[in-house]
C-alpha cells in the first residue's frame, strides 16, 4: 500500500511552536488516487529528515488515538491533558487526521498500511 503513496515535503515558512530548538517544521503532502492530505510535521534534521514511513506512522498513531478514546473527556484522560485549550487543540488535530485518512483510504487499505508500518518499525529498530 505505502508504493501507492506519493510523497513530498517542504519546509515550513514559519518555524514556531517547535518541540526543541533542533527541531524543524514541514509542511508534508501524502497523495493517492488523486486525494490528497497536507500535515505538518516536526522532526530534528540532525538525525531524520521526514519520509513516507516515519510520516505515515504519525498520521496512523494520531488517528489512532483520536479513534480508540471515546470523546475529548476520554481524550484528555488517556493523554494527560486537562480538559482545556491545548486538550481540545490536540484532540481536534487527531479528529482531522482521523478523517482525512478514511477519506484517502478504505478499511482495508488502512489495515494493510498499519501491518506494512509496524513491519518497517520494526525493521528499522
Amino acid at each position: 500500500m505505502l508504493n501507492k503513496i506519493k510523497f513530498s515535503f517542504k519546509v515550513a515558512d514559519k518555524q514556531d511552536n517547535l518541540f526543541t530548538p533542533n527541531h524543524t517544521l514541514f509542511k508534508c503532502k501524502i497523495k493517492v488516487d488523486g486525494l490528497q492530505f497536507t500535515f505538518p510535521f516536526q522532526c530534528n534534521t540532525a538525525h531524520d529528515e521526514p519520509n513516507l514511513e516515519m510520516c505515515m506512522n504519525a498520521l496512523l498513531l494520531d488517528a489512532s488515538c483520536y479513534e480508540e478514546c471515546d470523546g475529548i473527556l476520554d481524550f484528555c484522560r488517556e493523554f494527560g491533558y486537562n480538559h482545556d485549550k491545548k486538550g481540545l487543540k490536540v484532540y481536534k488535530a487527531c479528529k482531522k487526521t482521523s478523517k482525512a485518512l478514511h477519506r484517502l483510504f478504505s478499511e482495508d487499505e488502512l489495515e494493510e498500511l498499519y501491518s506494512e508500518i509496524d513491519e518497517w518499525e520494526n525493521g528499522a529498530n
